[in-house]
């Protein structure tokens, strides 16, 4: 006895349902529309680490801002042709002891005063190295310069790659 294959009933649930279109199973792209849990998990993720990061560099480029201001002042209402490293790197530590920044600078080593026949240079070369997680950080390089004129007007300048 040979048995008929089963066929599908023509009231099953399949045939049944209207949203079922089995000849174009998903062309419609509604029907793939919304966010999953772990996408939405993954771009809240990557929000919050950049977040973070940029919450932790905000003190440093602010500090760095400090040292800029100082460097300016310290060159404001001098004679550049007289002046001496050490009174040049004395205003400095005078005004990054105000604004709480004192303690960012080798004034040794990271303090670069260059004097030309017609240009003063004062320029600061400093890392910064902030912590993240664990063992990872972000170095950040800073080369601030202010270039003065013997006559007394000064450019400041930010490099931002360094040479």
């Amino acid at each position: 006895m040979m048995t008929q294959p089963q066929t599908i009933k023509e009231n099953s649930v399949m045939t049944q349902n209207p949203r079922i279109n089995r000849s174009r199973p998903m062309q419609n792209i509604r029907q793939q529309q919304g966010w999953t849990f772990w996408s939405l998990t993954f771009v809240l993720g990557v929000v919050v680490f950049f977040s973070y990061c940029i919450f932790q560099l905000i003190p440093i480029y602010s500090a760095n801002g400090n040292v800029v201001n100082a460097m300016e002042l310290s060159v404001q209402e001098l004679d550049l042709r007289r002046v001496s490293r050490r009174e040049i790197i004395r205003k400095i530590d005078n005004q990054l002891y105000l604004d709480g920044s004192h303690k960012l600078l080798n004034y040794k080593d990271d303090i670069i005063i260059k004097r030309d026949k017609n240009t003063l240079t004062v320029q600061a070369d400093y890392e910064r190295l902030v912590p993240l997680f664990f063992n990872l950080g972000i170095k950040v390089d800073f080369t601030p310069m202010v270039e003065c004129e013997l006559g007394g007007q000064c450019v400041t300048k930010q490099n931002i790659f360094k040479n």
